[in-house]
């Protein structure tokens, strides 16, 4: 599906004057932020494609510990910005993931256990609503289209900047593991183990299958918002034969979210 053309605003300005166009005209429009998802349609149109990547900023305000970001922005780039400060949001868990998307969605990241999901973390939006009119939506201001936004996507509007929570972040202690057959049973045995028996909110594991080279694959992500695990914790899947793509140590959250190799569909999207 392609659009009959693509805008590139700048400023929230930019899209307001965007949106009284489309609107006057009656024209279809699709929103694209990091560009992540593979899912036919998710940003496609036959009409006027608005690319958000020119808000490509992040700002940390120390003050008072929040951040505001570009929904132009994938989370990769967002990390790397504040680990200077040594603090972190939340955000998505493997690379290349859109800021917009993730966070209109809900967006479970590495922290959630701990902190909620991304959409909880938000304290404010600047929006630009349909008719054109720019909007600063909180609690206080606009509690009804604040609360829309929590899973809303793009439905009552275009955000042009989300101020969240800054977290604090330390070094993290995480890795990733390959599993090959025939290992896959005792693989999922140890993931029903620790679904079910894990109380430490520090940690996570993502398990995915995978296909590399035309070989399935049974893969596990290692996280614990910490430099250090406590030493049973992750024990039983490191007594399992795998292939360490990204050996399971202390590290920084960008190195772990930044080794799965997701990077695959890269310009695909």
């Amino acid at each position: 599906m392609y659009p009959i053309c693509s805008v590139e605003p700048a400023t929230a300005s930019d899209v307001a004057i965007i949106m009284k166009i489309l609107r006057e005209k009656r024209v279809p429009f699709a929103v694209k932020g990091g560009g992540h998802s593979f899912n036919p349609g998710f940003s496609s149109t036959r009409g006027v494609h608005i690319y958000m990547r020119r808000f490509s900023k992040t700002t940390f305000y120390p003050n008072n510990q929040t951040v505001d970001i570009g929904p132009g922005l994938i989370w990769d780039d967002v990390y790397k910005a504040l680990e200077p400060y040594n603090v972190s949001v939340i955000g998505g868990r493997i690379t290349g993931v859109g800021v917009g998307g993730f966070t209109l969605g809900g967006g479970y990241g590495w922290k959630s256990n701990q902190y909620g999901l991304a959409i909880d973390n938000v304290f404010e939006y600047q929006l630009v609503t349909p008719n054109g009119t720019i909007v600063y939506v909180n609690n206080q201001s606009y509690h009804d289209i604040f609360f829309g936004l929590k899973g809303g996507f793009n439905n009552f509007g275009i955000v042009t900047n989300f101020n969240v929570r800054a977290l604090p972040q330390t070094l993290i202690y995480g890795g990733i593991l390959i599993y090959f057959q025939p290992d896959f049973d005792s693989v999922l045995a140890a993931v029903v183990n620790f679904q079910n028996n894990n109380a430490d909110p520090k940690a996570q594991i993502l398990c995915n299958f995978l296909a590399l080279i035309g070989v399935p694959t049974l893969n596990i992500v290692i996280f614990y918002d910490a430099p250090t695990a406590p030493e049973s914790l992750f024990q039983e899947f490191l007594n399992i034969t795998s292939f360490p793509l990204l050996p399971v140590q202390t590290r920084s959250q960008l190195s772990l979210v930044q080794g799965l190799p997701t990077a695959v569909g890269a310009n695909m999207r």
